[in-house]
């Protein structure tokens, strides 16, 4: 037991202390700097607390690192960019030849003793000229490396003939397909595929494929936890159903909430589509609304818009 006003390091115990989950004792302390903090009572018995943090601080801010060598790292000055947090960052360069900055802290205590190359694993500087990665060719290596040591590989995309610069993690491990122009050329064709109205796509809607995660048979009925949730998704936000005992009540909850959702839906936009062929003015004017809302024992209130 600690008394009221005790001094650890630069700690003085206060008079309060709270139970952990573990029932180890934490008790709130002052720090010479001012801050106040709760504090295992452990850490204050055996030395694992000495202070906020401060102390630590104010040792790397007092130290000039420049010149000094830490490892495979040689610190060449202060950092341009400062954060915020960590105290005083510091650029080094490694023997690898790459540059990168560190906090004082993790280099003088040893944390940080090279840009990460010496951690890199050995088949990153294998020789992947020429090979094909789905849609990517690597064409040589540069003199650069990324934050983890891999080598960083000039490459073309063989689909539009972009030139870009890869990672070798990236080309072996992250099965990436293009530059991003397949990506690009997917979302932009997605308009002319699917009709969308009100958020939502039409298209979607009379689809019937049973998602790939469902387990139970029936699209949007789940077994959580010894019960069975009926679910439905609209406009991108999910509405829960209810939870049931029986499969049949879920699954009849699901088929009430597509009925009335996602047939009423189909059926509205099939006469709104009908009326916008004969009077384009007026379908301007007009766009398609669907308004839903959780009702009474989790049964939808759906307003269709305009009104037909």
């Amino acid at each position: 037991m600690f008394l009221t006003g005790e001094k650890i390091g630069r700690w003085t115990v206060l008079d309060k202390y709270t139970t952990t989950g573990r029932n180890e004792r934490k008790w709130l302390c002052r720090c010479e700097c001012g801050t106040e903090r709760y504090v295992l009572e452990r850490s204050l018995k055996y030395g694992g607390s000495l202070s906020c943090g401060c102390a630590a601080r104010e040792k790397t801010v007092s130290y000039d690192l420049s010149g000094k060598t830490f490892g495979c790292l040689r610190v060449t000055g202060k950092a341009e960019n400062q954060r915020k947090n960590g105290g005083v960052w510091w650029s080094c360069i490694c023997s690898c030849g790459n540059t990168v900055d560190y906090p004082a802290t993790l280099l003088v205590t040893g944390k940080r003793t090279s840009c990460g190359c010496k951690t890199a694993k050995r088949t990153n500087t294998k020789d992947i000229s020429n090979q094909i990665f789905n849609s990517i060719t690597a064409l040589y290596a540069t003199d650069r490396r990324d934050k983890k040591g891999n080598v960083i590989w000039h490459c073309r995309c063989n689909d539009c003939g972009t030139e870009l610069d890869l990672s070798y993690n990236e080309l072996l491990y992250t099965n990436r397909k293009s530059c991003g122009c397949k990506k690009r050329r997917h979302s932009e064709s997605l308009p002319g595929l699917l009709t969308h109205v009100a958020g939502t796509s039409i298209d979607m809607l009379r689809s019937e494929k049973l998602p790939v995660n469902n387990t139970t048979g029936h699209k949007g009925v789940y077994y959580i936890k010894g019960k069975y949730t009926a679910k439905i998704v609209f406009q991108k936000k999910a509405y829960y159903l209810g939870n049931y005992e029986k499969y049949e009540d879920a699954v009849a909850a699901r088929e009430d909430a597509e009925k009335l959702l996602l047939q009423g839906t189909l059926e509205h936009y099939s006469r709104w589509k009908e009326r916008a062929q004969t009077d384009t003015r007026w379908a301007d004017e007009n766009p398609i609304q669907i308004k839903v809302a959780a009702g009474v024992n989790s049964r939808l209130r759906v307003q269709f818009l305009p009104e037909l």
